[in-house]
C-alpha cells in the first residue's frame, strides 16, 4: 500500500527539528504539491536546504512565532501564493516546562499556553475561510500522552495538550458540514533532539533513557520516522472517514 499525498499542500509548524522536521520531509517524499515549514527558528532556510535541493519549488519556509498571528497570517498567505490552496495544517510547535503547576511563573503559563493552543486559534482564524472556499480540509494535531494522563512535572504542558484534544473533537463537529476533518496523533516518548538533551541534562542518561524505554509497556520509545509515517498516512485519502479522533500512539502507555 502506497501511501500519496499527491496534489495536497500542507503547512507544518515547528518544522526545523524533531517530529515536524521529518513530517516535512515525509510529505514532500509521498508527492506533495507542497509544503510550507514553520519555525521560529532563524537557520529554518539553511535547516531546510537539502530538502529544497531534492523538491525544487515545492518548499517554503516561515520564519516566525506561532504564538503571534502575524505568523499564521503568513504562513496561510504563503500556502496561498505558491500554490494556490491548503489542504492540511499540521499543528505541531510546542513548548514545555517541566515543573509542577504552581511552580510556573506566570510568564512560563503564559508561554506554554500561546505557543501550544493559542497559536491554533491563530491558525483556524486564517487557513478555516480558505479550507471553507475550497469545501475540504484537513488539521493534523500533535497531542499526547500528557493529555490524557497524569504525569509528575508536566505542568502547563499537560494542560495544553488536554485542551487539544478537546479542541480536536471540537473542531470536527464545527468545521465538518465543510468538508473539513480534524485528528490529533497523541504521541507517547519521541526520540526528539529536546529528549536527547533532556537526558544529557539528568547527568545520568543511560538511566533516563532507561527510565523512558520502561515507562512504555512496548519496552521502548518511537521514533520520529514512524511517527511522520503516521501522519503521512493521516493526510492521506486513505484516512477520509477519520475526524474527531485522538489517537493514542504511544506505545501502549495509556492502556496501563
Amino acid at each position: 500500500m502506497e501511501i500519496s499525498l499527491t496534489g495536497k499542500v500542507a503547512v507544518v509548524t515547528g518544522a526545523a527539528s524533531g517530529i515536524g522536521h521529518t513530517i516535512t520531509r515525509a510529505y514532500l517524499a509521498c508527492g506533495a504539491r507542497g509544503v510550507i515549514a514553520v519555525d521560529r527558528n532563524k537557520d529554518l532556510p539553511q535547516v531546510l536546504k537539502q530538502s529544497q535541493e531534492l523538491y525544487p519549488g515545492r518548499l517554503h519556509s516561515v520564519c516566525g512565532d506561532v504564538a503571534e498571528e502575524q505568523t499564521a497570517i503568513a504562513f496561510t498567505a504563503a500556502a496561498v501564493e505558491h500554490f494556490g490552496r491548503l489542504d492540511i495544517l499540521v499543528h505541531n510547535a510546542a513548548v514545555s516546562v517541566v515543573k509542577p503547576i504552581h511552580q510556573h511563573s506566570p510568564e512560563e503559563w503564559d508561554s506554554v499556553m500561546n505557543v501550544n493552543v493559542k497559536s491554533l486559534y491563530w491558525g483556524l482564524r486564517h487557513v478555516i475561510p480558505v479550507m471553507v472556499q475550497q469545501g475540504s480540509g484537513l488539521i493534523l494535531i500533535t497531542g499526547s500522552i500528557s493529555g490524557e494522563a497524569g504525569i509528575p512535572r508536566q505542568g502547563a504542558y499537560a494542560a495544553s495538550k488536554g485542551a487539544l484534544h478537546q479542541m480536536t473533537r471540537q473542531m470536527a463537529i464545527e468545521y465538518a458540514p465543510h468538508g473539513i476533518r480534524v485528528n490529533a496523533i497523541a504521541c507517547g516518548t519521541v526520540d526528539t533532539p529536546l529528549v536527547q538533551q533532556s537526558a544529557e541534562a539528568s547527568g545520568d542518561p543511560e538511566s533516563f533513557w532507561k527510565m523512558l524505554r520502561d515507562a512504555h509497556p512496548i519496552g521502548r520509545i518511537a521514533n520520529t520516522e514512524e511517527v511522520a509515517s503516521f501522519f503521512s498516512y493521516m493526510a492521506s485519502d486513505l484516512a477520509t472517514f477519520f475526524t474527531g479522533s485522538v489517537i493514542m500512539m504511544d506505545g501502549g502507555y495509556t492502556a496501563q
